[in-house]
């Protein structure tokens, strides 16, 4: 049980000192000491009521990044080289030949070449996503209707009164 705390006042109040054996060293100010009260002043408190706004985290949704693959037709106009073989016919002055005609089983041959296009097809990245969060400060208006109790202070009589505060 702890010990009722008993206000007083001391001659040279500064002095530290104990009221009970086992207390701890008390100092008092005689300076800031209160005004006497005689057994008839009698206190009234006043109440009023605060409102008191308390915070908690709630998940309100969520956000889900991922990936699908969209397939799609694409075109590529590829510049390719082709060969072809030309063939000139031109007319001669009719000389005489040494040969027999079908003696010679002679055959000229041209190699003829074009560029093919194959397609071959590799995997590059193209964008990157980073995805985080982050806290924003934001104020929010509560309201409430709160009580308190004023004082009402009534006269009968020839009364002086005096109102401080």
């Amino acid at each position: 049980m702890s010990p009722q705390k008993v206000k007083h006042e001391h001659p040279g109040g500064d002095v530290p000192h104990r009221h009970r054996e086992g207390d701890e060293l008390a100092v008092h100010d005689t300076a800031a000491a209160e005004p006497q009260r005689t057994e008839t002043d009698r206190t009234l408190q006043l109440r009023e009521e605060e409102l008191q706004a308390h915070k908690r985290s709630v998940e309100t949704g969520k956000v889900r990044i991922g990936k699908e693959v969209v397939s799609e037709q694409q075109t590529l106009e590829v510049p390719v080289t082709r060969e072809e073989v030309t063939i000139e016919r031109r007319p001669v002055g009719r000389r005489p030949t040494d040969g027999a005609i079908g003696e010679s089983d002679e055959t000229i041959q041209v190699p003829v070449h074009e560029e093919q296009v194959s397609v071959d097809k590799r995997a590059v990245v193209t964008e990157e996503i980073n995805v985080g969060k982050r806290a924003r400060q934001a104020t929010k208006q509560v309201s409430g209707t709160v009580r308190r109790e004023e004082a009402r202070i009534d006269n009968e009589g020839d009364v002086d009164l005096k109102k401080e505060r």
